[in-house]
């Protein structure tokens, strides 16, 4: 059986223009043509768009050069030994380091997890800036770490609402 007259769950509408000029003076369709972005509003738009790629990308780059030191930990190369003796480490203790600072790395990069992994890496890069204190390090040394730090966590205000929420109105 069919029903060949249209019922309740027609969609209505304004009715078609009758006249060119009427056509013309009438507003476009708001799913045809967006809104001109001008103004603060069409500014915050693009940066709610655009925030979270630039997260991502600050992350990428913190990610692989952190990835990077990690992985010259876990094959302990000489560079990575000769460094932690350096500081006072011993050599079994970079195998261990490098582990940890894999783990932080792996769990800043999954979404679910990056905020244990920000706070993973923040004191991880604190301990090397005491590192860099003790050997009296330059201060261009000292304060790397301090910049990644700074960086994990603008690339984690910037790719989170939930974070960038929870700075903005401190809750």
């Amino acid at each position: 059986m069919t029903i060949d007259a249209q019922g309740p769950t027609e969609a209505v509408g304004p009715a078609a223009p009758r006249s060119a000029a009427h056509a013309a003076t009438r507003a476009p369709a708001r799913d045809t043509e967006p809104a001109p972005a001008t103004g603060s509003r069409g500014w915050w738009a693009f940066a709610g768009r655009a925030a979270p790629v630039l997260g991502w990308l600050i992350t990428l780059v913190i990610a692989v050069n952190l990835g990077q030191g990690a992985y010259g930990q876990l094959t302990e190369s000489e560079r990575s030994v000769g460094m932690f003796e350096a500081i006072g480490y011993p050599a079994s203790a970079v195998l261990l380091i490098g582990v940890l600072q894999a783990v932080a790395v792996v769990l800043y990069v999954v979404p679910w997890t990056a905020f244990l992994g920000g706070l993973l890496l923040t004191a991880y890069l604190g301990g090397a800036v005491a590192a860099h204190i003790r050997l009296e390090d330059s201060l261009s040394h000292t304060l790397m770490p301090v910049l990644y730090a700074v960086g994990v966590w603008a690339a984690l205000f910037l790719r989170s609402e939930r974070i960038r929420w929870a700075v903005l109105t401190g809750r």
